[in-house]
Parts: C-alpha cells; structure tokens; sequence
C-alpha cells in the first residue's frame, strides 16, 4: 500500500472554491466511513479554514479524487484545477510542514496543529486511521513540537484575532467605545472573544444556535448571550461582528444588511467572517460603510512581518526534511524485514542440514579434511544455486547482475 495525500489549499484555490469542498465536524465520520466503502482507504481527512486534505492508504489515486469531487457534488474536472496530489516521502514533508505551521496562511500559527490532532481522533474513532497512519501522524505532531522549540518560526506570530483588532482600530479608533458580537461558539469565536475582552470593549455579545452552548461561552467572558433567530432585530446593535459558524448556508444576508446600517445611520460597521462556507454574503461588501473581511482577507495583512521570520523557516526547513527523511527511511527498512527473516531461516536450515550430513560423517570415521572440503562445497553450491539460477533464467538478469553485484561487493 501507498502513502498518498489529495488536497487544495489557500495556495492552490480561492475561498469560493475551498468553501464548497468544506467537511463540517459532524459530517467527517460519515464521510470516512463512505470513502472507506467506496475505495477501501484507509483514511484520514483535515477539513480547515485553509485547507481540505485526504491523507490515504490506498494506490487508487484517481478513485478517490472522484469520490470528493461526488461527495461534494462538484464535477472532478473543476477539482483537479486546484488539486495537488503527493505520495509517500512528499506526504511526509508536507504533513510535517503542515503541523508546524510552515504551510498556513499566518507563517508559524499553532490551531492547525490542534486541528489535525482532531481529524486523527475522528478517523480512529471511526476506524478508518489504522496503525500507519495513526503512528505516521504521532511523528508530525512530534515533529511540529520539535519545529517550535527549536527554532523562532513562532515567535511573534501575528493572530487572527490582534489582525481583526489591528482594523478595528483602524476604523473606530477606541476599542473601548464599540460594541461587539460574535456568531457562534467555536473555537475561533471563543479564543478572538477572550482577546478582545482583555481590550474592555463597551459590550460583547454571543450569538448562537444553542443558548446554552452560548451562555457557556458568554459566562468565560462576562458577556450576554441569545439565539442565532434574535440577529435581524439585534444586528444594527454592535459596532463589530465576527461570525464563526459550521452552517452550510449564509446566515447573514444583503438585505439583513442593508436594514441595519440604515437602523444605524450609516455608522460604520465591521464585518469579520471567519467561516467556512462563508456566513455572509459577499455582495454585503459593495454596501456603503460596511468593511466586510474574510478569513482569507486578515491572513494577508497578518503575514506582513513573515519576512522578518525568513531565517526561522530555513533552520524549520531543514529540521523538518530531517526528520520526514529519518521516518521514511525506517519505514522502508520496516518493509524488508520479513524478507531478510525468511532468507536467515533458509540460510539456517541449509546450515544444519549440512552440519548433521558432516556430523554423520565423523561417526563413520571419515576423515576431517574430505569432510570440511564436502562441508564447505555442499554451503557453497547451495548458496549460491538460487542466485545463479535467477541470473541466468529470468529476463531481468541486466537488473539481478546489478543487484548481486551491490549484495556481494562484487568488483568488475
């Protein structure tokens, strides 16, 4: 079996794109368990804001292609566009570079590390990891803590939460003075919440499906909460809205837009949509005074210091290519040991063969020279009959004479 890696990222499809080949959280289980129906794969899938990757166990490179291409209803010519495809040591050096932050949008940010932590426990939760693939993503988490402890690819990393507060500032001026909410409770929306909150807007508020998931999240942060139907009534409330859900389809429309900043008197407001698909409808951005930013949108203004950062990559680079380099090699090793345990025990069981006719010939009293001489041509020939026989039958003898040549050091 092959180590084959199919994805699209930032790099390779824009946010139109990407968004439509999204697994939401609750619908990866399932998907592991079809793809694994349909291919046999042995699998694993990362599905971020920036990217989705299907890590597999499997040679049917192009079976699987279609089955996300299907899965998501999008013709497998569209995909390919945008589709990068690696195998075996180029799946390791991507998945290492990945993990340690080195192939983000933000240079050096640490949820993705999390993220794939995540998409490793939901494959062996639905049993379609397996014991590689599982071992194989334990050595990139090592590596990725190895990365980051050894090098500044971390340090100063800009977040996405101090880039929505850098244009907040831009905007409004005095955080202190602005009132924010945030849709949803996810992780993003809960870790850009708590950054702001050491800010001291004037009010932060949650918004979000569950009341009590949101009232979970407001309580960490001394905020309100209510339910995600309560936003048309409230939206022209706040100042700042950053939206972070899992829905499918845009929670937030032109229209719903468009009443709120008349409610406001065409006083600014600051859209962040940090989703995947997208909560917001991109046409809200050709509404006057409203600033509307995607996930996509912050990442760029957040890698303005990267170059700053350019000797850090270069020693994570090579860390990275040395470890990627020491796990595949061991692996490989791995693949020839049944065939270095079968070619001892033949080599063993011809040994004492020969050793019990040489010990029945010292019995008979025959003498020790005639019995080393018959000893040593019988390991001989047999040791080489097998070797011989395939050098001079096979059509391949060109490729077996090279590789007897490497086994025995043979010199021309």
């Amino acid at each position: 079996m092959e180590l084959n890696l199919i994805g699209l990222n930032h790099k390779t499809a824009p946010l139109s794109i990407r968004e439509k080949f999204v697994f939401s959280s609750d619908l990866i289980s399932h998907a592991l368990l079809d793809l694994k129906k349909n291919t046999g794969s042995k699998a694993v899938i990362l599905s971020t804001c920036n990217r989705t990757e299907i890590y597999f166990l499997s040679t049917k490179v192009d079976k699987v292609c279609k089955w996300l291409a299907d899965f998501h209803q999008v013709k497998l010519s569209q995909l390919k566009k945008h589709l990068y495809i690696y195998k075996n040591k180029e799946v390791i050096i991507h998945s290492y570079r990945v993990a340690a932050g080195l192939d983000s949008m933000i240079l050096g940010e640490t949820q993705i590390l999390g993220q794939m932590k995540q998409a490793s426990k939901i494959a062996n939760f639905a049993g379609t990891q397996g014991k590689f693939l599982d071992t194989f993503f334990q050595k990139s988490f090592q590596s990725a803590k190895e990365v980051r402890t050894k090098t500044e690819i971390g340090s100063s990393t800009t977040t996405i939460a101090s880039t929505i507060l850098k244009i907040s500032k831009r905007i409004f001026g005095e955080i202190e003075k602005t009132r924010i909410l945030f849709i949803g409770a996810s992780d993003m929306a809960e870790m850009c919440a708590k950054y702001f909150n050491k800010h001291n807007p004037q009010k932060i508020s949650i918004a979000n499906r569950s009341i009590q998931n949101g009232r979970t999240m407001a309580k960490k942060i001394n905020a309100d909460a209510f339910l995600l139907g309560e936003i048309t009534e409230q939206l022209h409330y706040y100042d700042i809205v950053v939206s972070s859900t899992s829905s499918q389809l845009p929670i937030i429309g032109l229209g719903m837009i468009e009443r709120a900043i008349k409610a406001r008197k065409h006083k600014p407001m600051l859209l962040i949509d940090l989703a995947m698909p997208r909560d917001i409808e991109n046409e809200a951005s050709e509404v006057s005074d409203i600033f509307l930013y995607t996930f996509d949108d912050l990442a760029k203004i957040a890698q303005e210091g990267k170059s700053n950062r350019s000797e850090a990559v270069k020693k994570a680079e090579i860390l990275i290519n040395s470890k990627a380099t020491e796990f595949f090699d061991k692996e490989q090793q791995k693949k020839t040991i049944p065939t270095i345990l079968s070619l001892r025990n033949q080599i063993e069981n011809i040994r004492i063969q020969e050793l019990k006719k040489a010990q029945n010939d010292i019995k008979k009293g025959l003498p020790v020279e005639k019995i080393l001489e018959k000893l040593s041509n019988n390991l001989s020939k047999k040791f080489l009959h097998h070797p011989s026989k395939a050098l001079s039958s096979s059509q391949k003898n060109n490729e077996i004479s090279d590789l007897l040549k490497i086994i025995y050091d043979l010199k021309e």
